[in-house]
C-alpha cells in the first residue's frame, strides 16, 4: 500500500484526537468568568477572547511582535534567572517551531502543489523545492533545527537528573515528555542514516519522499550522514523503521494536549497577558 494513503489513514485520526484534546483544555479554561460577560455562555467567551486579541494586535502589532520575540520565542525573563535552564528551553522551543514551519513548507510544496503543476503550469515552481536549488536548504535547516531540539533536550535531561536544582520537581510526566522527545530526535536520525547508506530505500520511496543527491549527504544531513557511517553494512527492515519513527511520532501529537507540553502553544498567551498587565 502507497506510504502516503497509509500515513494519511493513521494521521487524520491523530488530528481528531488533537484537536478533541486542546478542546477539552480550552472548555475547561472557559469555566472562568469574564468581567464584563459573567453570565456568556463558553462560546461567547472564546468569541470576546478572540475579538480583544485581534483588537489588541491590530491596535499596537508592533508591540505583540516584539514580545514574540523577545519573551516567547527567546524567553527574555528566563534568561535573567538561569543561563542554562534558558538555553535548553529556548533550544527545545524554537527548535519544534522552526522545524515544524520548514517542514510544513517542505511537505506542501513538495508534494500538493508539486501534484498541482502536472495540471497547473503556474504551480510549476513548486520543481524547484523538490529537485531545485531551494531543496537542499529545506533539507539543511530541518536537520539544522532537529539537532537542535536534540540538544535541548539532552540539556534538559541533564539538568532534571545530574544538576537537580533545589527548586526543581520531577514528576512521571517530565521523564515521559522528555524520554519521548528524546526517542522521536534520535529514530529521526538513524532512520536517516539508514536511508543515506542505503540509497536504494530512497529509491522506493520507503519514507514518502525522494532524497538530495549523495554528493550533498555529507553538509545538508550531517546528523544522518554521520550515522550512515556506521549502518552500511546493516540490514533492517525499511518498513519497520518507518512505523519505528512514524507511530511514536502520532502519539507524542495526541499526548500533548494531556502533558506539560501544552505550554507550547498556551505560554505565549500566558506571556502576552502578564506583558499587557506590566
Amino acid at each position: 500500500m502507497d506510504k502516503h494513503l497509509i500515513f494519511y489513514l493513521m494521521f487524520f485520526p491523530t488530528a481528531i484526537l488533537f484537536l478533541w484534546g486542546m478542546g477539552l483544555r480550552t472548555s475547561i479554561w472557559l469555566e472562568g468568568t469574564i468581567e464584563g460577560a459573567e453570565d456568556a455562555t463558553k462560546w461567547e467567551k472564546l468569541k470576546i477572547l478572540l475579538k480583544r486579541g485581534w483588537r489588541g494586535f491590530r491596535d499596537r502589532p508592533g508591540w505583540y511582535i516584539k514580545v514574540l520575540i523577545s519573551d516567547v520565542i527567546f524567553h527574555r525573563k528566563l534568561f535573567g534567572q538561569s543561563f542554562f535552564r534558558w538555553l535548553a528551553h529556548t533550544l527545545l522551543v524554537f527548535g519544534f517551531v522552526a522545524c515544524f514551519i520548514v517542514d510544513m513548507l517542505k511537505g506542501f510544496t513538495t508534494f500538493y502543489l508539486l501534484e498541482l503543476s502536472r495540471y497547473i503550469p503556474l504551480f510549476s515552481f513548486a520543481h524547484e523545492f523538490e529537485t531545485g536549488s531551494v531543496r537542499p536548504f529545506l533539507d539543511f535547516f530541518l536537520e539544522f533545527f532537529s539537532f537542535l531540539i536534540l540538544v535541548g533536550c539532552m540539556m534538559a535531561i541533564f539538568r532534571r537528573f545530574f544538576l537537580r536544582p533545589d527548586q526543581l520537581r520531577t514528576e512521571e510526566e517530565d521523564i515521559t515528555s522528555l524520554l519521548l522527545i528524546l526517542f522521536l530526535e534520535l529514530s529521526g536520525f538513524f532512520i536517516e542514516g539508514y536511508r543515506i547508506a542505503h540509497p536504494e530505500v530512497a529509491e522506493v520511496k520507503v519514507y514518502m519522499a525522494n532524497f538530495t543527491p549523495a554528493s550533498a549527504n555529507n553538509w545538508i544531513s550531517f546528523g544522518g550522514y554521520f550515522l550512515s557511517q556506521f549502518l552500511r553494512d546493516m540490514k533492517l527492515n525499511a518498513d519497520f523503521l518507518w512505523y519505528f519513527h512514524v507511530i511514536p511520532s502520532l502519539i507524542f501529537f495526541i499526548y500533548i494536549p494531556h502533558s506539560k507540553l501544552l505550554h507550547i502553544f498556551t505560554s505565549s498567551m500566558t506571556v502576552f497577558a502578564d506583558r499587557q498587565k506590566e
